[in-house]
C-alpha cells in the first residue's frame, strides 16, 4: 500500500507538470508594461547637404518611454511558436546632443508604433520555468511628427521658417530573450527584453526649401514585464 501510495503521489506530480507546459495548438496572450529605450546614434546635422558647423553643429538623441504593450503567440508544436508584438503609441522627443549653441533644444516630438513578427523557441527545463528566444522582423510605423516651438523659435531667427518634421518608416530585425512562469493551467507571469533595429532618417523642411537631416539609428532595448493568459 505505502508503494502504491508513493507511485499516486509520483503520478500526480507528473501529470501536474504537464499540465503546466505549452502544446501545440495553444494560444498565449500577454499584456503589461514596454519601456523602449533607444541606444541611437545619429550622423551630424546637416543643412541642405552641409554638415553644420560649429556652434549651430551638434546629433540627434531620443528619450524612452513606457507603454501598454501585448503580444499574441500561437505554438506551431511544443516548443516553436509565431509572435506578434503591439503596443500603445510610444510618444519621443528629439534633442540636440554633442553640440555647442544647440546643446539641449528639443526639436521634434513624434509617435511610432513597433509591430513585430517573431519566431520563438521555447526551451523545454521540464518546470514551470520556461524561457525562449526569438527572432523576427520589424516595421516602425512614425506619425503625428511636429516641430517644438522652442526648436521653431531657434530655427526662425536663422531665417528659418515654417518647419514641418517628418521621420522615415522602419524595417530592421529584432532579437528577443524572455522566460514565462506557468502560475496555473492558464495564467502566467512573463519578462523579456528585446533588441530592434530601427533606422531612420529625421528631416526639418522649411518654407524656403531648405532642409535640417539627420540619419538616426535608434536600435533600441525594449523591456516588457507582463501577464499572461494560454488557451
Amino acid at each position: 500500500m505505502k508503494q502504491l501510495s508513493i507511485a499516486a503521489v509520483l503520478s500526480a506530480g507528473l501529470v501536474s507538470t504537464e499540465a503546466l507546459a505549452f502544446e501545440a495548438g495553444d494560444w498565449v496572450v500577454r499584456a503589461g508594461a514596454t519601456q523602449v529605450n533607444p541606444e541611437e546614434s545619429s550622423s551630424p546635422l546637416a543643412l541642405d547637404g552641409a554638415i553644420l558647423e560649429a556652434p549651430l553643429n551638434g546629433k540627434l538623441g531620443v528619450d524612452s518611454d513606457t507603454q501598454l504593450g501585448l503580444t499574441a503567440e500561437y505554438m506551431l508544436s511544443n516548443n516553436w511558436g509565431i509572435e506578434l508584438l503591439a503596443a500603445t503609441p510610444f510618444s519621443h522627443t528629439a534633442t540636440v546632443t554633442d553640440a555647442n549653441a544647440l546643446q539641449g533644444l528639443d526639436v521634434a516630438d513624434v509617435k511610432h508604433l513597433p509591430p513585430t513578427l517573431s519566431a520563438v523557441y521555447h526551451i523545454d527545463t521540464g518546470n514551470n520555468f520556461k524561457p525562449y528566444l526569438g527572432i523576427g522582423v520589424n516595421y516602425t510605423i512614425f506619425f503625428e511628427e511636429s516641430i517644438t516651438s522652442q526648436a521653431d523659435a531657434a530655427f526662425t531667427s536663422l531665417g528659418l521658417t515654417g518647419g514641418d518634421v517628418e521621420l522615415d518608416d522602419s524595417w530592421g530585425l529584432s532579437f528577443q530573450f524572455g522566460a514565462d512562469y506557468l502560475i496555473s493551467e492558464n495564467w502566467l507571469l512573463n519578462a523579456s527584453v528585446r533588441w530592434i533595429d530601427i533606422d531612420t532618417e529625421a528631416k526639418v523642411k522649411f518654407d524656403n526649401g531648405s532642409r535640417v537631416t539627420s540619419d538616426v539609428d535608434v536600435d533600441p532595448y525594449v523591456y516588457t514585464v507582463s501577464v499572461g493568459y494560454k488557451f
